[in-house]
């Protein structure tokens, strides 16, 4: 019983971070330098690990990048199907590197998530997606970006 309750109070607190985080993962109104689509693995429990592998839409070309990372915060295991939009990419080879930041996501069966990402060159990625599997997820995430092209 007690275990119970605790799994409600864990389950809903998760839900409302995740609420608050989607908010904060709202890219600007202003046009992109870029976009991206991603599809990702990924497993956690406390600690995950995702790879996947995405294209990004820069210039007028498309370029081909992997993705491999870890995180803090969630459970389970999902696949995601991601899209977003690239901001401050002043230049192809500033897309590479090590992405931080903070995402959420909800998964029973299927469901969203959302993540703001930057890595060290200034590069600001903003996320929306749909997941498939059982997961929660809400934390500090840190993911390798190389372009394969």
């Amino acid at each position: 019983m007690k275990t119970n309750f605790i799994n409600s109070v864990f389950t809903s607190i998760t839900i409302l971070l995740i609420a608050g985080c989607a908010s904060m993962t709202q890219a600007p109104s202003t046009p992109p330098s870029a976009t991206v689509s991603i599809r990702e693995w990924s497993a956690a429990y406390y600690a995950s690990a995702e790879a996947g592998k995405g294209t990004l839409n820069y210039n007028g070309r498309r370029h081909h990048f992997t993705i491999s990372g870890v995180g803090a915060g969630g459970a389970g295991g999902q696949k995601v199907s991601a899209t977003g939009k690239v901001y401050n990419l002043n230049k192809l080879s500033d897309f590479s590197g090590t992405y931080r930041g903070l995402s959420s996501g909800l998964t029973l069966i299927e469901g969203k998530m959302h993540a703001k990402l930057t890595n060290g060159n200034g590069v600001v990625m903003y996320l929306a997606g749909e997941t498939e599997g059982l997961a929660s997820s809400m934390g500090a995430q840190a993911f390798e970006v190389n372009l394969t092209d």
